[in-house]
């Protein structure tokens, strides 16, 4: 098993149907014990017990500095170290620019990237002091380009990708591996805006157009490799897991041969 005896934590894994999840259940399966980690307790333990007793329902809101300090102590006390943090949280409010409040700004953005920071300035104290370590950040495809009704949201995935790559530049020597994977459509976030408007089912129609949707699976089988020993030469890369979306922005209306 890849991951025996590790210990991980990995951020909005509570409910099912989500990347975090698949995440949590694929790491035990491959003999990790799992923070499984969500705002919400409720959801924390029904995905936890699910997965037997090395699954440990943790609630954190990961926008608070101070529970994510204490969560990754916790795992510290508990275990003596922290082998694996996945920052998986994510979520958007949908809306084009000119109509997005202060507030739908700073929700978005302290959510998405404030949360990613505090995750991996935490687990760089453990994982620093043990010379050894593996953090992966979940962006997103719109942090790579323009994501009308996403700005806001693409704003903050591309700023994950950003402070993954200056993480892992910084902390390249100490035995710490920081890395990022940019899922197309799995995420919940983009899934729930398809579906609750006419531009978001417009948006996923187009895309469907030149790359499937992704399951929960496929981007937690990325998580999976980064994490793991098999990627141990693998730091500082930013992994598009998207069906090939976003190799297409040279030449998006050129004609697709089934």
């Amino acid at each position: 098993m890849r991951l025996e005896n590790q210990i991980a934590i990995v951020t909005g894994a509570g409910g099912f149907g989500g990347i975090g999840a698949a995440i949590a259940r694929r790491m035990v399966a491959e003999g990790a014990t799992v923070f499984i980690c969500d705002i919400d307790l409720a959801k924390a333990e029904e995905v936890a017990t699910s997965l037997g007793d090395n699954a440990i329902p943790w609630a954190c809101n990961v926008t608070n500095a101070d529970e994510v300090n204490a969560m990754v102590d916790e795992a510290v006390r508990r275990f003596g170290r922290l082998d694996i943090l996945v920052n998986n949280v994510g979520f958007t409010t949908p809306g084009f620019l000119g109509e997005l409040s202060d507030e739908d700004w700073h929700r978005v953005v302290n959510g998405n990237l404030s949360s990613t920071f505090y995750g991996v300035r935490a687990a760089l104290r453990p994982m620093r002091a043990q010379k050894s370590g593996s953090i992966v950040n979940i962006s997103s495809a719109a942090g790579i380009g323009g994501a009308p009704g996403l700005g806001v949201y693409g704003a903050a995935k591309a700023g994950v990708i950003s402070l993954t790559q200056t993480a892992a530049v910084e902390n390249f020597k100490s035995g710490v591996r920081i890395n990022c994977v940019l899922p197309n459509a799995a995420t919940k976030p983009l899934l729930a805006w398809f579906e609750a408007t006419e531009s978001g089912k417009e948006t996923r129609e187009r895309i469907e157009a030149y790359a499937r949707c992704g399951e929960p699976e496929e981007i937690a089988a990325a998580v999976l490799f980064l994490a793991s020993p098999d990627a141990s030469y693998v730091n500082g890369a930013v992994l598009p897991v998207d069906g090939g979306l976003s190799a297409r922005v040279g030449c998006i209306d050129a004609k697709i041969e089934g």
